[in-house]
């Protein structure tokens, strides 16, 4: 398959279908409200899980658009959208973890510890007020922001080990940001999936994984994609000159992953290969961390 950066697996199984194999993986296509559709891809085997590099489990990306224009109502129907597709993922737990990854200080990578600011946090409350503050069927909710490496020192997966241990959630909850391989999915896009993560596998920068496998508990992750590799939108742009004009017709002959791998050896000698973001990202930014954390307190 051809092997582009991506954290997607709607990206990954796209690529499948295009080579018309795609056993061990299913794929179900549904809307919610106008703006909002949804795609739900489940890897069901290990042929699945070979065939598109996921986990096997289940992947939801909730697809908005115009969301750099929507209103207050707009983002609140948002919110609801991924609220109820959070609860099909985590009806079954009462005491959750809800875990900000990334750096507040790098916009692109700031949605997950912004998010844990605007949370609905109870577990204080059902421990030290609980005849005032609590109710029976409210869910238990911890949160934390725990830094990147770079500034700790710390694995992250080291840190949550030892909150897990102390607090005993029945779930975790990991909000980072993603990669996407269309720069039109950059912060439109919202991934949910029940196989954990591996915080900087998009970019290169693999830590150590965040899932049921590590931490001993369920781990739902959602994520934004903010990020897309300039390698991959120079060879889209190459594939739309090649069409258009008849001096690039030997171009146009050549695969995609052709393309790609010639523009990102040339890129990275260059030390160009960089990771680009839309100009309107700290607005689109905000919406994002709004309807995210809105989205899980409305499961609270």
């Amino acid at each position: 398959m051809f092997n582009f950066r991506t954290d997607m697996a709607g990206e990954r199984l796209a690529e499948c279908k295009k080579e018309g194999d795609v056993n061990g993986i299913s794929l179900e296509c549904y809307k919610r409200e106008e703006k909002i559709q949804i795609t739900k891809v489940k890897v069901l085997n290990e042929e699945g899980k070979k065939k598109i590099g996921k986990e096997i489990g289940t992947y939801v990306t909730l697809e908005v658009q115009d969301i750099e224009i929507v209103k207050k109502e707009d983002l609140e129907k948002i919110s609801k959208a991924l609220a109820k597709e959070i609860e099909e993922l985590i009806k079954n737990f009462k005491k959750i973890l809800v875990v900000g990854l990334g750096n507040e200080d790098s916009t692109v990578d700031s949605i997950g510890p912004k998010v844990i600011k605007d949370l609905k946090i109870t577990r204080h409350l059902k421990k030290y007020a609980p005849t005032e503050y609590s109710k029976p069927e409210e869910r238990e909710i911890s949160g934390i922001a725990p830094g990147v490496l770079g500034t700790t020192g710390i694995e992250t997966s080291e840190i949550l080990k030892g909150i897990v241990q102390k607090i005993n959630p029945d779930a975790i909850i990991a909000i980072d940001a993603l990669i996407s391989k269309d720069i039109s999915r950059l912060f439109r896009t919202i991934q949910i999936c029940n196989t954990g993560i591996v915080p900087g596998a998009g970019i290169g920068n693999a830590r150590k994984e965040i899932s049921k496998k590590t931490m001993g508990i369920p781990v739902i992750a959602i994520g934004v994609p903010t990020l897309v590799e300039a390698a991959t939108i120079v060879a889209d742009s190459i594939s739309l000159i090649a069409t258009q004009f008849e001096e690039f017709k030997q171009i146009k002959d050549a695969s995609k992953e052709d393309k790609y791998r010639l523009i990102k050896a040339v890129l990275e000698a260059s030390k160009y290969n960089l990771a680009v973001t839309p100009k309107e990202v700290d607005e689109l930014a905000e919406n994002m961390k709004i309807i995210i954390a809105n989205g899980i307190n409305e499961n609270i």
